[in-house]
């Protein structure tokens, strides 16, 4: 019987204390949350934001998560149009500004949740 070396102990401890799943969804989940804040927001003027007039938009956001990646979108059509513009409407982008203020957030917090797990699983080792 071969024995298991320190950083085979160390991954297996590392791997019961971390579920890397459980962070990304919670982290789609909370970002998918904030983007259906900021499709909620009412509009400033009659034509600034038409997709939140009804509503449908926001409640297209979806995500879905695994181990290695979240990812967070719209089911309608419609969300590409607004966030990118077309010929004849400008962009009004909702998704990429939420992710470029969220992102490094977000980083932390999963960094974090590692960094805690790392901690623990050496102590146990």
């Amino acid at each position: 019987m071969t024995q298991s070396s320190p950083l085979q102990n160390l991954i297996r401890a590392l791997d019961q204390r971390f579920d890397a799943s459980a962070a990304l969804a919670e982290a789609a989940t909370t970002l998918a949350a904030q983007l259906r804040q900021v499709l909620a927001t009412p509009p400033g003027g009659p034509h600034d934001h038409p997709w939140r007039q009804t509503g449908a938009l926001q409640d297209s956001i979806e995500y879905q998560s695994n181990d290695t990646e979240a990812l967070i979108g719209s089911t309608s059509e419609t969300a590409a149009y607004q966030e990118h513009g077309t010929a004849t409407m400008p962009p009004r982008p909702s998704f990429g500004p939420l992710a470029a203020t969220e992102g490094a957030t977000i980083a932390r917090h999963i960094g974090h949740s590692v960094a805690e797990a790392l901690s623990s699983a050496i102590r146990a080792v």
